[in-house]
């Protein structure tokens, strides 16, 4: 009679449990079923890879060809003899047999109290056994021809280990001798002339071939534990996109409340309407997430379970024990990587859009008007607040604004008269986490004045003064609120919240190549995005994670001039450089060993690239492969950089959120100069240098403000936005004189400068 629980032929396959261990160990214990809680009875395990007591397993059966797992709940079908005939826990029943060897206390398993100390081990019946059940292994027919051996004899041990062959399911008397290629199974010899005849099958000595499909077998383990992992990564998008969803679910309850008390008088039922419609929504998408969710879950724990019963069985379990398992493993295993989770990103997109324009025209043309009596007393005049002429876009229900203005390449031509306060908030809530706790910007008054410019590329033409060449010649500024700056306006805007083309999360870097196309570090959408000059969409690349052509949180960006390939550095947690060439295709990265806290990038007239460090204050510059030339810190000198140029005659220029000021140095690290100062250039956030080598510093202290110098430090030009913006993150120069702004508010702006001839006081 087979044994359904021998043990390992070689011993320092697995270790043996210390003494004391089984009953100090917890309910989790692998030795331990988990219906009754007891140490095993003859072990069994199941299609699902879940072991259990054969007894526990005959209680819960509920029909003679099928059985549920108690773990899992899964419905499997039974062999024709029943849950007898299912293969064995071969690693439980070494590991308790190892302990009983060792000396550790064994309950008795073969009598119905359980209680009784087991001084002895049926090796065809697989149970412990206390005295009484040794003597009625002795005496009883039923029990004739079972070998019993004392737990406590060593001198039985080694008898006991070579005699524990591995017996055929089939044929309870023959070992396991050879391993049929055809059925992908270990047979015995009987087999062989029965159900697997030489003629129809192949087959080949055990030995000769455990150790070849062994190998088979780890490296489907290893491939089920990289697709676990995956699946892992997969659940943790999932978990983003949901908190996600959340947040977008609060900020768009917030956008209808702002809608609400904008007219509040007419749109109080439809906000009762549409606050129930986007619950009805927001939940539907929560049920949707909830099930892929769960769906991939299920195939984590599947997979979590086959990966530990084999990690088991690996360590604890003979070759010939293991490929008994192979054919299951491998269907199993081939389920669990065919699988592929639906993770639509548009499932999780939910925003109210609303249209403060619309709404504007009708409060002008239907809230009233002002009557009142002329000067001289003979006329009524009558002042209406005229209706605008000029054609409003209408939010249409789908969130989409038509407009009577021609759409270029898919794209609205964007109006530029209107800022709408509601992507202006300068606290937009938790979303975006990117903003280093170190680095500040100053707004002034966070009021967003609404201005109508008949032309956009007019400047206000307040009058200037020559500032004294005194103060140019000392590098002597005058405060902020004594110096009179030119008005700019944008006129350009693109951009908007959301995942989509055109859209943004969070716009953290910007920058131009040699077509003026503007490329965008979309930072939490782990792509860049290139535009036309006019912020029409061109194309895409990148998506979330570490392989080869994937982006993880890219946080700035730099263009080779002359031959088109971006630079993108990746903040935390890679904190690397990546090079695409100018149609986004992968070309190298680098850099991830060297780099702590890469901020500002640019790339010198030969190619080198420049990158400057927060937090660390170092700047390191590399060649095109990622090999570094120069490595120096500069943190004597620096206070919290994030903006970095570097001119012909290897100068950089940094710029110094938290120092207000531009530092330049040398590539050999020598601090040179400085360029501005606190009251003239507040909390910058970059610096350019422009086609005629003058130097652009741009902060948002109460204005978008540029303040452009000499590159020795002479003040020559300074300019400010009509309108406020939130805070900012990038600023990058095109060809034509524009500044291209990444704004918070999702937006990018693009401002013409222009030069002037003085400055006022």
């Amino acid at each position: 009679m087979a044994s359904p629980s021998p043990s390992l032929t070689d011993s320092s396959l697995f270790a043996a449990s210390p003494l004391g261990s089984i009953e100090e160990s917890s309910d989790n214990d692998i030795t331990k079923c988990n219906v009754c809680h007891d140490l095993f009875s003859l072990p069994k395990v199941l299609a699902c890879f879940h072991t259990f007591c054969l007894p526990c397993l005959e209680k819960i059966q509920d029909s003679n060809d099928k059985i549920k797992c108690p773990q899992c709940h899964q419905e499997m079908t039974l062999p024709p003899q029943g849950v007898t005939a299912l293969p064995s826990d071969y690693a439980v029943s070494n590991i308790l047999e190892s302990a009983a060897n060792e000396g550790a206390p064994i309950n008795c398993t073969g009598c119905k109290s359980k209680e009784s100390s087991a001084i002895s081990r049926c090796f065809d019946c697989a149970n412990f056994l206390c005295a009484n059940c040794e003597m009625a292994h002795q005496f009883m027919h039923c029990f004739e021809g079972h070998r019993v051996y004392n737990l406590n004899d060593p001198n039985t041990r080694e008898t006991v280990k070579q005699d524990k062959l591995v017996h055929c399911p089939r044929h309870k008397t023959e070992a396991l001798k050879f391993f049929c290629k055809t059925c992908n199974i270990p047979i015995c010899k009987e087999c062989t002339l029965l159900e697997h005849p030489k003629n129809i099958h192949d087959y080949e000595f055990l030995l000769d071939s455990a150790t070849k499909h062994l190998e088979n077998m780890k490296q489907l383990l290893e491939e089920s534990k990289l697709k676990f992992t995956e699946l892992q990564n997969a659940q943790v998008t999932l978990d983003h996109y949901t908190n996600r969803l959340q947040i977008q679910y609060h900020k768009a309850q917030n956008e209808i409340n702002e809608t609400f008390h904008f007219y509040q008088s007419m749109l109080e039922e439809r906000k009762l309407e549409t606050l129930k419609e986007m619950e009805n929504i927001y939940n539907s998408k929560v049920v949707s997430l909830g099930l892929t969710s769960q769906k991939i879950q299920e195939t984590i724990d599947k997979a979590n379970s086959i990966t530990e019963f084999f990690d088991r069985m690996l360590k604890f379990s003979t070759p010939v024990e293991m490929l008994l398992f192979k054919k299951n493993l491998e269907s199993k295993i081939q389920s669990i990587l065919s699988f592929l989770p639906d993770i639509n990103v548009q499932n999780v997109d939910l925003e109210f859009v609303s249209n403060y324009q619309a709404i504007q025209v009708g409060v002008r043309n239907t809230f009233g008007y002002i009557r009142h009596q002329s000067e001289n007393a003979t006329t009524t005049t009558t002042t209406n607040v005229q209706p605008i002429t000029k054609p409003q876009p209408i939010a249409r229900p789908n969130g989409v604004v038509n407009s009577e203005r021609p759409y270029q390449n898919g794209h609205n031509t964007f109006d530029s008269n209107i800022l709408s306060k509601r992507f202006c908030s300068s606290s937009l809530g938790p979303f975006l986490v990117d903003l280093d706790g170190y680095e500040k910007w100053s707004n002034g008054s966070n009021d967003i004045f609404q201005n109508g410019f008949s032309d956009l590329n007019s400047f206000n033409a307040d009058p200037i003064i020559d500032i004294s060449k005194k103060f140019i010649s000392t590098n002597l500024y005058p405060i902020k609120s004594q110096l009179k700056r030119q008005k700019m306006i944008y006129h350009c805007k693109f951009g908007e919240f959301g995942v989509m083309e055109g859209q943004f999360t969070e716009p953290s870097g910007v920058a131009v190549n040699a077509q003026n196309d503007i490329i965008v570090a979309d930072t939490n959408n782990h792509r860049i995005q290139i535009f036309d000059k006019e912020g029409r969409f061109k194309f895409q690349f990148g998506e979330c994670g570490k392989r080869d052509g994937q982006l993880l949180y890219p946080n700035r960006v730099a263009v080779v001039k002359t031959s088109g390939d971006i630079i993108v550095t990746e903040r935390s947690p890679t904190h690397q450089i990546q090079i695409y060439n100018q149609y986004g295709q992968f070309v190298r990265k680098f850099g991830a060993n060297v780099l702590q806290h890469p901020r500002g990038v640019t790339v010198d007239n030969k190619g080198r690239i420049i990158v400057v460090e927060c937090k660390v204050m170092r700047v390191v510059i590399f060649d095109q492969q990622g090999t570094v030339l120069i490595k120096f810190g500069c943190s004597k000198h620096l206070e919290f950089p994030n903006g970095v140029v570097v001119n012909d005659k290897q100068e950089i220029f940094i710029s110094d959120n938290r120092a207000h000021c531009v530092k330049v140095f040398n590539y050999e690290g020598v601090f040179l100069r400085q360029i501005g100062g606190e009251g003239l250039t507040n909390y910058p956030i970059g610096v350019c240098i422009s086609q005629t080598g003058e130097i652009l510093v741009a902060d948002n202290h109460n204005n978008f403000n540029i303040t452009i110098f000499s590159q020795d430090g002479a003040l020559v030009n300074a300019l400010e936005s009509k309108v406020k913006h939130a805070q900012c993150f990038d600023v990058a120069l095109m060809d034509d004189g524009s500044v291209v702004l990444a704004s918070k508010d999702y937006r990018l702006y693009v401002y013409r400068y222009m030069q002037v001839p003085g400055l006022g006081l």
